[in-house]
């Protein structure tokens, strides 16, 4: 089997998680916010503050992994292809958001995911640059 479609059935099967994910009950703010609370034994208003940071970077890492995924799925115009694969899928999760009880879909998500996946693509095509000059000079 190809490399590249052992990377497409894993950007699948991340996809297929982040759906499961943003179905689940346990992935509201509050319910996330509580189990910080707890654990970490915050205030409310520290809670608070420790989950939007805590939520948002789980954005950026999520679909900066997906992106690479893709990344590494496709062959031509790769990094773009991943970006917008990564930011369309960002965009179809935030309107299945809308249909949870309990959840609600956000434009600034999409935007956090994107650039999630921009960052991780940037990073990825950096190491690659960098492997590739030690081989050369190596």
């Amino acid at each position: 089997m190809k490399k590249r479609y052992f990377w497409l059935i894993a950007s699948i099967a991340w996809c297929t998680a982040i759906f499961i994910a943003t179905a689940s009950p346990s992935s509201t703010g509050g319910h996330t916010q509580s189990i910080l609370a707890r654990f970490f034994h915050l205030t409310s208003g520290e809670a608070q503050m420790w989950n939007v940071i805590f939520r948002k970077f789980v954005h950026l890492a999520a679909f900066g992994f997906l992106a690479i995924l893709f990344y590494n799925s496709l062959q031509k115009k790769r990094f773009w292809m991943a970006w917008m694969l990564t930011t369309i899928y960002a965009a179809t999760d935030e309107l299945h958001q809308v249909f949870i009880p309990e959840r609600t879909g956000a434009l600034l998500d999409v935007g956090l995911d994107s650039l999630g996946a921009i960052v991780a693509l940037v990073g990825t095509k950096l190491l690659l640059k960098g492997k590739e000059g030690r081989k050369i000079h190596g």
